[in-house]
């Protein structure tokens, strides 16, 4: 394209809708987690940075399943892999930001078709290219704390 020539308008407006319109497709195909051993949310998901919140109560993730949760109003994914150990990661994919919804021991974007283990985050198969960001999580008594 040649720097010089200005684009006509109807072009330019053209060329704004497509790139609005796409961008609120791409956020409409994301799908929700029916998985029905995901927690339930505490009565209060938000709280102050670096502060531990209740993503769901241990007893509704076996050892090694998958849950989601949310923290501070970010979606988290829970891997359990011990009796008394669990992994959070922020669900976002690395690929294209699409959430990351559990799948057996390990956690799938429904948008491009990644995969990481629930066990470190680590994409199992792409296009993504890099691992979940893993989040600071905790057992609390009957909860599983996270902080996000």
């Amino acid at each position: 394209m040649n720097p010089e020539k200005s684009l006509p308008r109807r072009s330019m407006l053209l060329g704004a809708a497509a790139t609005v319109g796409g961008g609120l497709a791409l956020s409409a195909c994301a799908a929700q987690p029916s998985d029905s051993a995901a927690p339930s949310t505490a009565a209060d998901a938000s709280a102050p940075a670096g502060t531990p919140v209740r993503v769901g109560k241990l007893s509704e993730v076996k050892v090694g399943a998958t849950a989601t949760g949310t923290a501070n109003g970010k979606t988290v994914v829970i891997f359990r892999s011990a009796d008394q150990k669990v992994l959070a990661y922020d669900a976002t994919c690395t690929h294209a930001g699409c959430p990351v919804a559990p799948s057996g021991q390990n956690f799938e974007c429904p948008c491009h078709g990644s995969a990481f283990k629930g066990a470190d985050g680590s994409v199992i198969t792409g296009p993504a290219r890099s691992p979940l960001a893993p989040l600071t999580a905790a057992i609390d008594g009957d909860w599983i704390t996270v902080t996000a």
